[in-house]
């Protein structure tokens, strides 16, 4: 566990990172005094004030005689708009001239410009290049950011060996050469360090302190979700208005979040959605990215799916890895583009290509189905892996049922426990009430009612329909808990209140038969089995032709009756086909007397 860091060490935090181990000119002269005067008027001090514009002032006179350190911090200041005015092409200028001289923190800086399309296109290989470059030279920065690419496989194969390897040796860096910001986020997600929020909270109130324009987003993050410190969405909204905050897109995406949420304001998806058009206009591809889902669900404006192309297609083009499932997926349904399974399996081919995990999730489902490829259940379940492997838990879910299924591949209720467990333990409901299936069934594990029950409660606290009925049917039953129709009809209805078809058949039937209690109610049988009908369970559409025919909480009403007997019956139900056919065919010719 680190120590408190000295007071001495906290003022040399203040500086630009790269000042504790600048490359000292060739040939000492003018330009390292302007350097360090540039240093000083950056952080400032009683005798000299804090004062951006004389620093970046300093910084171009040693640059513009050679210094590469001097070339990395004024390329930065332009990029990051610290003090000076935001300037793709100066920024591009001076980082690619200190990267020419082989300056690592100028390298570093270049890489965020590919990886930002700060006056060049977003290019994530270009990025991991340069980042590569830079953390062989000595950036810890460049190092710890190398490994989220090998974590995510963003612009580098995706290798979590050769990701965990990058964060240790960032973290074996002294901390006087990091830049706060990323001490603050490795504490936070404990890459490198152990996972510690009040570190990363300390790390970012350093940044903010000196002066960093990402700083305040950062905070407003942190104060938002709690961590280092009580949730405070006030305090949040304090740091996301500040006037670096609003120059940065991903503020502004953070700021939006909250108007749509109604966290800490009130709730106004019409300005979130200008903040988002705000961002994007900055180049923010998430931004660019939520612009399309808002179009899509038609969040602080009508649903439009021809905009939510644009806008994810805007947001591949700057390879956000989310945009290019949601793109195939538009392909697919034929919303807003004309439908076309290749197109859709050609954007998610590029989103793999990326490192999406979505994508790689949907090319196993469309090959699973045979959408736009031939179907392949094999190379589906490869798919799968990949995904899941990257913590996609969808895709632990859907290997669970492919080996459930039989179909494709040999079942084996062993493997699709093992599956539906990987995605349980990713918070995966649906998964986790699978598993609760598995023990009272005994699908690849021994029966174990009390293990089933416990999933189910747990799953059903997460809100999860199935495991609420299934609940029910425990407490109907008196499956190792006490018979209790009350308590059943409670899960039931609870359920059914999540789109649980099979819920409100279950209630209806304990409204109708009262199950030995004074539940019966013919009248909250029909609203049930109503209910279920709406949701296509044929049961429930059988029942409201049944009560319709015989006059159940209305009037007899044999046309009514035909119609639900019609619906039920298309749905392959026996009954409902029997009763149909009594109602429909010609009665028996009447015999004719006989002569005498």
């Amino acid at each position: 566990m680190r120590s408190a860091i000295p007071l001495t060490l906290l003022l040399w935090l203040a500086l630009p990172a790269a000042v504790s181990w600048a490359q000292t000119p060739e040939e000492p002269g003018q330009e390292g005094s302007w350097l360090l005067q540039g240093h000083r008027f950056w952080s400032g001090s009683k005798e000299a004030p804090r004062d951006r514009i004389q620093a970046a002032a300093c910084y171009r006179r040693a640059a513009e005689a050679g210094d590469a350190e001097a070339m990395a911090h004024l390329g930065r200041m332009h990029f990051r708009g610290e003090g000076i005015p935001k300037d793709p092409a100066e920024a591009l200028k001076w980082l690619k001239a200190s990267a020419g001289k082989g300056n690592a923190r100028g390298l570093y800086h270049l890489a965020e410009l590919y990886q930002n399309g700060f006056g060049v296109p977003v290019n994530h290989t270009q990025y991991a290049t340069l980042l590569r470059a830079a953390a062989l030279k000595g950036c810890p920065d460049a190092m710890a950011e190398l490994g989220q690419c090998h974590s995510f496989g963003l612009g580098v194969d995706w290798n979590p060996r050769e990701a965990e390897a990058w964060f240790a040796k960032a973290a074996e860096q002294p901390v006087a050469r990091f830049y706060p910001m990323t001490l603050a986020w490795m504490h936070e997600r404990g890459l490198g360090f152990p996972k510690d929020a009040n570190a990363a909270f300390r790390y970012g109130q350093q940044a903010a302190a000196a002066g960093y324009s990402d700083a305040p987003r950062y905070m407003g993050h942190l104060c938002l979700d709690g961590i280092g410190v009580s949730r405070d969405p006030q305090a949040a909204l304090g740091w996301l208005t500040q006037a670096d905050a609003l120059g940065d897109p991903h503020a502004l995406v953070e700021l939006a979040g909250m108007l749509m949420n109604g966290t800490g304001v009130p709730k106004d998806p019409r300005r979130a959605v200008g903040l988002y058009r705000q961002a994007a206009g900055m180049g923010s591809a998430a931004a660019m990215y939520l612009l399309g889902n808002c179009r899509q669900r038609g969040l602080g404006g009508p649903v439009d799916p021809a905009e939510a192309v644009l806008w994810y297609g805007r947001a591949a083009e700057r390879e956000f890895p989310p945009a290019f499932s949601n793109l195939a997926w538009l392909y697919h349904k034929g919303e807003g583009v004309t439908q076309d399974d290749k197109r859709a399996v050609a954007w998610l081919r590029q989103g793999a290509e990326k490192g999406s995990p979505s994508a790689i999730y949907l090319l196993g489902w469309f090959s699973q189905n045979g959408w736009g490829v031939e179907k392949d259940v094999p190379r589906a379940v490869s798919y799968y892996h990949q995904a899941g492997e990257r913590g996609w838990s969808q895709a632990w879910l859907q290997l669970g049922f492919c080996y459930k299924s039989n179909d494709g591949i040999e079942r084996d209720l062993s493997k699709s426990l093992a599956f539906f467990r990987k995605a349980a333990d990713l918070g995966d409901t649906t998964a986790l009430h699978q598993v609760g299936w598995a023990y009272e069934f005994g699908e690849g594990v021994p029966v174990n009612l009390t293990e089933a029950i416990r999933c189910y409660q747990v799953a059903a606290d997460q809100g999860s329909g199935a495991s609420m009925n299934q609940l029910g049917w425990f407490h109907e039953h008196g499956l190792i808990v006490p018979k209790s129709p009350e308590l059943a009809l409670g899960w039931y209805l609870k359920a059914g209140a999540k789109g649980s078809t099979s819920s409100w058949w279950n209630a209806g039937l304990i409204y109708e038969s009262g199950e030995e209690t004074n539940l019966r109610d013919p009248a909250k049988a029909k609203h049930a089995f109503a209910e279920g009908a709406t949701l296509g369970h044929a049961g429930c559409m059988q029942k409201l032709g049944e009560y319709a025919e015989r006059g159940v909480g209305g009037p007899r009403d044999i046309d009514q009756a035909l119609a639900w007997y019609r619906k039920a019956m298309d749905k392959g139900h026996a009954e409902a086909r029997a009763a149909y056919l009594r109602l429909t065919m010609p009665p028996p010719p009447e015999p004719e007397p006989d002569e005498e």
